[in-house]
């Protein structure tokens, strides 16, 4: 089984696993673009291989659908946006299994693991070319984030771009979390 970077959807960097108590497993990628990034598994039955890719099956089409033709790369918090208002259900069901960041820090929610993990898979196969840039509005926090086109095009759309250009607050709102449901 190949394990991919869940920050970088890469396995490039990603070192052997160690194996702590209670059959856990340790991960780290040393990916120059993110600097080291560490996460954990269990190790056995409980995890079955690629569950994420099984678990971001249904991301693939709705997400290759929410960045457009000829626009230049735009900012993580966009694409997710559109989902949002594309695919609402999708959305929610999503966000219902595994949180969301607008609901305060977790680690491993549905826009760091799952609609990341999907929008890798669409670069490893072609669909989708990525960039890193700055964070914006409610993404600051994590001071970069992956920026997303159909083909590599000059320049780029942030999130408090299009926030400003379409009348919203650029960080989480009351209206932003209506109607989702978080474990």
């Amino acid at each position: 089984m190949i394990l991919t970077c869940p920050k970088c959807f890469s396995a490039d960097d990603v070192r052997p696993p160690r194996r702590l108590p209670d059959q856990v497993l340790h991960h780290r990628c040393t990916n120059e673009k993110h600097g080291d990034h560490e996460w954990f598994t269990t190790a056995g039955p409980a995890a079955p291989p690629p569950a994420h890719h099984l678990v971001t099956d249904d991301l693939l089409e709705p997400l290759k659908k929410c960045v457009r033709d000829g626009e230049p790369f735009v900012e993580f918090g966009i694409v997710e946006h559109r989902l949002r208002g594309m695919f609402p259900d999708l959305f929610a069901a999503h966000v219902a299994a595994q949180g969301h960041s607008m609901f305060g820090s977790r680690p491993y929610t549905a826009s760091s693991v799952r609609f990341g993990v999907a929008l890798g898979r669409l670069e490893q196969a072609g669909e989708l070319v990525s960039e890193y840039g700055p964070a914006t509005g409610a993404w600051h926090y994590n001071g970069q984030v992956t920026y997303w086109a159909k083909t590599a095009a000059p320049g780029r759309r942030s999130w408090a771009e299009y926030c400003a250009e379409n009348g919203r607050s650029p960080e989480w709102t009351d209206q932003d979390r209506l109607g989702l449901a978080h474990p």
